[in-house]
């Protein structure tokens, strides 16, 4: 019989023998029980933050497209020759060209600084767009907007076509704006009048609201048409630049490069942002934040292996005879050792076990019934939970090497033992 298969018998033998001590019993289900439960907390703690990271990543993914193609003028010319020069980039699936600029708008109720964006018809981020508008078919409006009746300085009634608007939730709670309303956008720019002067100044109607689960975005980002924002802000038939949906968001980074590339890089002018440069301080403090809790939760397996080393410490003191018999009979230190180390991985591996179990059936019912949470803090309605095979991997790995650890003490103290000492008053 091996070493191996010799430390395996006699330690399974201590776990399920029926003469052990009830209350040694006890305590061995109670780290079992503590393992299990620390790592049940920290496979739902990691799901939980995975399915943040990625709703928070796809919602700002979805505003601010893939990647992002500008010129350091600000302004992008024979846009439409570029637009194909981008397309012939492998991995490309849409190209769309689009306008922003910084304006201020005025309602009833107070104004307020926002960016205008203009959209293309038929382009995927019309498309983006509609995906949080209800219904759908109200982005449409942005091109053949319904006439709103006004007031004329004289008092009198009259119908008149206003350029379209969409604006965010998060902006209608706050001034009371409704969908048909015309509210007065100023741009930053500033023209001739007999009075000196003045900020350009066109009224707009607003045709619906989007509704996208980002508060910052829906308080301070509107959208109009791209020819409505060409006139309004001066551009002429020029576009601010262009966002690119990919077919893999992992290859963004390495299709932008190559992007910058076919359009003669930096020294033509342009520039290019992936989505992970867009927002990288927001992904490495989620990515630290995450490390974190991942540590901190580790401490419950810690703390649930000190039991484990109780555990064993009190088997070694029950079975001081059997050991030292085992010695006596040629058992040497290092399989004596081993026993314990087995001993312990089996009440770790049980743990862990369960625990996985326990998490992977705690997120399945998080993610079937959802927790409800304040949608204007967290930008969700619900907790999202995202599983992913390898978090539930390196926690069951983490524990099983915590409980493992634990175990070197209480074995390294029964191979210790002189099996005179021991006998010599039996």
């Amino acid at each position: 019989m091996s070493r191996s298969s010799f430390s395996r018998i006699v330690a399974l033998r201590y776990l399920w023998s029926k003469r052990s001590e009830a209350f040694i019993s006890i305590i061995t289900f109670v780290s079992i029980a503590g393992v299990a439960i620390g790592v049940m907390v920290l496979t739902i703690v990691m799901a939980v933050m995975t399915g943040f990271e990625r709703e928070l990543r796809d919602k700002i993914v979805d505003a601010n497209s893939h990647i992002l193609v500008r010129h350091t003028s600000g302004v992008t010319k024979d846009w439409r020759v570029i637009a194909e020069q981008i397309r012939s980039v492998p991995g490309i699936a849409s190209v769309s060209p689009y306008s922003q600029h910084q304006a201020l708008i005025q309602t009833e109720h107070g104004s307020a600084g926002l960016l205008i964006r203009g959209v293309a018809p038929g382009s995927a981020a019309e498309r983006d767009l509609a995906r949080y508008v209800q219904p759908a078919e109200r982005v449409g409006l942005l091109y053949a907007p319904p006439a709103v009746g006004v007031n004329r300085p004289d008092g009198s009634a009259d119908q008149v076509v206003l350029p379209g608007l969409i604006i965010g939730r998060e902006l209608q709670r706050n001034y009371g704006i409704f969908v048909g309303s015309p509210v007065s956008i100023l741009s930053s720019e500033t023209r001739a009048t007999p009075l000196g002067l003045a900020p350009k100044f066109r009224r707009f109607v607003v045709v619906a609201v989007y509704k996208s689960g980002l508060v910052e975005y829906e308080s301070g980002l509107a959208y109009v048409s791209l020819e409505e924002a060409q006139r309004f802000f001066g551009l002429g038939d020029a576009v601010t630049g262009f966002e690119l949906r990919v077919d893999a968001l992992d290859k963004a980074p390495a299709i932008a490069q190559q992007v910058l590339k076919i359009l003669g890089g930096p020294a033509a002018g342009f520039y290019v942002q992936d989505w992970t440069e867009l927002n990288r301080p927001l992904w490495e403090a989620l990515k630290l934040e995450k490390k974190v809790y991942f540590i901190v939760l580790l401490l419950i397996i810690i703390m649930a292996s000190f039991s484990i080393v109780t555990t064993l410490i009190m088997i070694v003191l029950e079975k001081r005879k059997d050991i030292a018999i085992l010695q006596t009979l040629g058992a040497s230190s290092a399989a004596i050792s081993k026993i314990f180390q087995m001993l312990g991985a089996v009440i770790g591996a049980v743990g862990t076990l369960f625990g996985v179990l326990l998490g992977y059936l705690g997120c399945v019912a998080l993610k079937e019934y959802g927790f409800p949470i304040d949608e204007r803090i967290f930008q969700m309605s619900t907790v999202p939970v995202r599983i992913e095979p390898l978090n539930f991997l390196m926690v069951a790995a983490a524990a099983f090497g915590i409980c493992f650890l634990a175990t070197l003490y209480p074995a390294r103290r029964a191979s210790q033992l002189h099996p005179s000492e021991v006998l010599r008053y039996e």
